[in-house]
């Protein structure tokens, strides 16, 4: 069962395999077993033997061949008999598909008994069978074959010893099961680069792109990447974006989603974001489109800066449409109304900004823009008087920190003084460390505890 099953798989697999090429030139190699038939007047009782085959295709599918083989035979009186058998003839393959061909042939045949039968014969021989193709170059072969010997081995007398028998004639049967590799290059007709025998369009148009089956692929004429045999639209300009079709696209020359056909603001800029008539959209009216508007929810009728938010022309915070003090300088504190803020009596403001030279009541350039607004409110308020004091952190020795922080704050007076504000107005306290704001023992405490402030005394 395991030797069946086994030729089973091999005969499916050849089966399944391309065709071999049967073309002008190619060579044929071969080796079969042979199973041989012999006449019944020679009552010989053949085995298995084996043999080799040599062929060249003088033509397509035709070819001239020979073989020789050799089998072991055993008379009936147990005697033991050489057979072997040479060949020369046409042998003619009909393709059947791709990969099967039904060969017949015939032609001479010189058939040798030797070792306890001793003839050599001339006769004719025919031969039929199939080809396989089992992949390139090869191809299996199972032939039969019929040699007809006009003067029989036998004619001349029997052989009474052997136990043959007279005969005028003999007719030997053979079968032969074997594996042939042919040379020689797979011819293309049409040179489309695919063998005649894979073919299934032989004759293609010289240069046309082919498959692997030699047959044309459909061309795209216009370019577009969709094959002329689907394309609904042959002659798509170059460049433009089409649909499965073939078919242009309908345009969108600035982008935003709008084809022109629709498109009502056609040069609209890149990234803007726009309605359906393609034009940018300005949710609150204010005049600034909303790709760029920083408060897109400006009331309607408020005068806008170019952000799309509510104009303050003077910077204090107050939007120009409810500043009631709409010159008030930069950096000036101011209510809800945009008018200067006044400090209440004991109020102090601690004047951010406003920095000294280490361990020095000398004001740093950093500091004059905080003390020039303060100048300003006070010049603005003339009847308000302050109080500068001046602050230090916990380190060094008291006394030191608290002269140092007086003459910080004359340093301060002397510059308010120095712009405009009337001396009168102004006193100075120095409180050293004793009114600390943070705590002393983190870095971040002790700057904030180094200070000046303003307080209003009226």
């Amino acid at each position: 069962m395991r030797r069946i099953g086994w030729k089973a798989l091999v005969l499916s697999l050849l089966l399944a395999a391309p065709a071999a090429a049967q073309t002008a030139g190619t060579v044929e190699l071969g080796a079969f077993g042979r199973f041989i038939s012999t006449d019944p007047a020679l009552n010989f009782d053949a085995q298995p033997g084996y043999g080799a085959r040599l062929g060249v295709f003088v033509r397509n599918n035709l070819a001239i061949e020979a073989d020789v083989a050799r089998n072991d035979i055993s008379a009936e009186s147990g005697s033991n008999v050489k057979n072997n058998p040479i060949h020369g003839r046409l042998v003619y393959g009909i393709p059947m598909g791709k990969s099967l061909a039904f060969m017949l042939g015939g032609g001479y045949t010189y058939n040798i008994f030797s070792k306890s039968y001793d003839e050599e014969k001339s006769g004719a021989g025919g031969l039929i069978g199939f080809r396989i193709g089992t992949g390139p170059g090869i191809s299996a072969r199972i032939d039969g074959t019929l040699d007809y010997i006009f003067s029989a081995e036998s004619k001349d007398g029997p052989y009474p010893s052997l136990g043959v028998d007279q005969a005028d004639d003999n007719i030997h049967l053979g079968l032969q099961v074997g594996v042939s590799v042919l040379l020689g290059k797979a011819k293309d007709s049409d040179k489309d680069k695919v063998k005649d025998s894979a073919d299934e369009c032989p004759d293609t148009p010289a240069g046309e792109q082919v498959d692997a089956k030699g047959c044309t692929l459909p061309k795209d004429l216009d370019g577009d990447g969709v094959m002329d045999n689907v394309d609904a639209c042959l002659g798509t300009p170059a460049g433009d974006a089409i649909d499965t079709r073939g078919c242009s696209l309908p345009k969108d020359a600035d982008l935003d989603g709008v084809i022109d056909a629709a498109d009502k603001c056609p040069a609209t800029p890149a990234g803007a974001k726009v309605d359906a008539t393609g034009c940018q959209i300005d949710t609150d009216k204010d005049g600034v489109f909303d790709d760029k508007d920083q408060c897109p929810d400006t009331p309607l009728g408020t005068q806008v800066d170019s952000f799309g938010c509510a104009k303050d022309s003077d910077g204090d915070g107050v939007a120009d449409g409810a500043d009631q003090c709409p010159g008030t300088p930069a950096g000036v504190s101011v209510d809800v109304n945009g008018c200067t803020a006044r400090l209440q009596v004991g109020q102090a403001l601690v004047l951010e900004g406003v920095n000294f030279e280490t361990g020095k009541a000398t004001l740093l350039p950093e500091s004059k823009p905080t003390l020039d607004r303060v100048a300003q409110a006070m010049i603005a308020n003339p009847t308000t008087a302050a109080e500068v004091s001046g602050h230090t952190d916990n380190t060094g020795s008291r006394a030191t920190n608290t002269k140092l922080s007086l003459d910080r704050a004359n340093a301060v007076r002397d510059y308010l003084i120095s712009k405009g504000v009337s001396g009168e107005r102004l006193t100075t306290a120095g409180y050293g460390p004793d009114q600390p704001i943070a705590d002393n023992a983190t870095k971040e405490g002790k700057a904030q505890n180094r200070r000046v402030e303003l307080k209003r005394t009226n």
